[in-house]
């Protein structure tokens, strides 16, 4: 009896609110505040790739998709993996939907920053310079140099299967396409094979969009893609669809402001800049050396083959991805429309 009581005092030691509050914050660490920003810096710093001697894709290693078919490094997915704690559950006990969204911004950023490193750095420099030539050009002032900044426009989700709390997912995320102005993410939320062999289940989907802003001018995806050394030019004779903006705009030169938020919901050129959520921003003091871009750009270069790789294959394949995403890419005016009609 003697011995009964004293486990008794034991557990009710043990059961003090202060012992229950870090168990519930050891068992939610990923609901923590500022738990998101963290996962999300550690993931932009382990792909920035600081160290060029480090490259993603090692040549001679056999570049794959999810499926373990040889593709290009611009289409590999990239794979995160996550857990999901009781706060991330609603009232069914299984994943809120709202959550979705915050692992979509974990593994988008990693790929995102894979695949823009260096080219951000290599084309915010070049922009630069060609703002220059272009003020002194109309005798106007040097314009302030401006940030890079990686912008999110939209998410679609679509849910299949629940998933339960603190089961295993995966979150596989890879470009589908781009086009002159948007890159296209597809991310599937995936259970991993319950044994060797077996397959792996769907849980969700998810579809974003990014653009890249160098103050108010769009630079597009292929312009950065090429600057990261990984497409090449295109062949004699193509026709280059996903043709280069005109990184001279005078408006650009002359350092014109971004539009106030309330201009937003009267701009039909697309999504106004100062409304979409802000997902990065490099300044030119973030932006490595020179020479550490140059050997990112040339580690990218050799990891894939150009003879098999050729631009004409390329653009196939991101054409092909531009017919799945089709529908996604005309309903932002289409909603547009619906409220100002």
């Amino acid at each position: 009896m003697e011995y009964t009581r004293e486990i008794l005092a034991g557990v009710l030691a043990l059961a003090s609110w202060r012992n229950l509050a870090l168990l519930l914050a050891v068992t939610n660490l990923k609901s923590l505040p500022l738990s998101w920003h963290f996962r999300l810096l550690y993931h932009f710093v382990s792909n920035l790739r600081l160290k060029p001697s480090a490259p993603l894709f090692p040549k001679g290693r056999l570049i794959v998709d999810s499926r373990g078919k040889p593709t290009h490094p611009i289409f590999v997915p990239c794979m995160v993996t996550s857990r999901t704690p009781l706060l991330e559950t609603d009232y069914n006990l299984h994943k809120s939907n709202s959550t979705y969204f915050t692992d979509l911004d974990i593994s988008r950023t990693t790929l995102v920053t894979r695949l823009y490193s260096p080219g951000v750095g290599n084309v915010s420099k070049e922009l630069d310079q060609e703002f220059l030539a272009a003020s002194k050009k109309e005798g106007k002032p040097a314009p302030r140099r401006k940030p890079m900044s990686i912008v999110l426009g939209s998410v679609y989700c679509t849910f299949k299967r629940e998933i339960k709390p603190y089961e295993l997912y995966e979150m596989h995320s890879k470009v589908i396409s781009w086009d002159a102005k948007w890159m296209y993410i597809l991310t599937c939320f995936m259970r991993p094979a319950s044994h060797s062999g077996g397959e792996k289940v769907v849980l969700a989907v998810g579809l974003s969009k990014y653009v890249v802003k160098k103050g108010r001018l769009t630079v597009p995806p292929e312009r950065l893609l090429r600057a990261s050394g990984f497409l090449p030019a295109p062949s004699s004779g193509s026709e280059d669809k996903t043709a280069l903006a005109d990184v001279n705009s005078s408006a650009e030169a002359s350092d014109v402001g971004t539009p106030a938020s309330g201009e937003g919901i009267t701009a039909m050129g697309g999504v106004d800049g100062s409304l979409a959520r802000e997902v990065l921003k490099i300044n030119d003091e973030q932006i490595p050396s020179q020479e550490t871009l140059d050997k990112q750009q040339k580690e990218n270069t050799d990891s894939w083959d150009v003879a098999e790789w050729t631009w004409e294959r390329i653009e196939q394949e991101r054409l092909r991805g531009l017919k799945v995403v089709d529908g996604y890419i005309n309903l932002d005016t289409q909603l547009f429309d619906e409220w100002v009609q």
